[in-house]
């Protein structure tokens, strides 16, 4: 299996007896990959400095995907294709960066987001639904 980068909307569903192991199983394969703004989201929901800096340090250690100048662009291509189907207040900044790092590297990319499905229609990059 190449990398797979989770969205934060599957991180938070974690405890989902569908969604934890699976999670998992990813980290264990070393395949769970990170990108920038997902870990943002996730580290916003940090209930003090302690947890902030563990939780960090743990997604510090998974597959980095960066975001480089062509994955805002692509992103940006994503938006502009979006907007003309009438769907450019769909997806936010952060899903469009995490779908654009994601087929950049050729990663799966798992959500538990509408909108993701929004942009498989554009970019036809691999997706799975995880969680409910």
């Amino acid at each position: 299996m190449s990398l797979v980068l989770a969205d934060t909307s599957v991180w938070v569903r974690i405890r989902q007896p569908s969604v934890g192991p699976l999670l998992a199983a990813a980290a264990k394969r070393n395949v769970l990959a990170m990108v920038g703004p997902i870990a943002l989201e996730i580290l916003r929901s940090a209930r003090d400095t302690v947890q902030l800096e563990r939780e960090a340090q743990d997604l510090h250690h998974l597959n980095q995907i960066p975001v480089q100048p062509p994955v805002v662009a692509r992103a940006l291509q994503v938006q502009a294709a979006l907007a003309r189907r009438g769907y450019h207040r769909g997806p936010s900044s952060v899903d469009l960066l995490a779908a654009a790092a994601a087929e950049s590297v050729g990663a799966e990319l798992w959500h538990c987001d509408r909108h993701f499905e929004l942009i498989r229609q554009v970019t036809g990059q691999p997706m799975r639904k995880v969680g409910r």
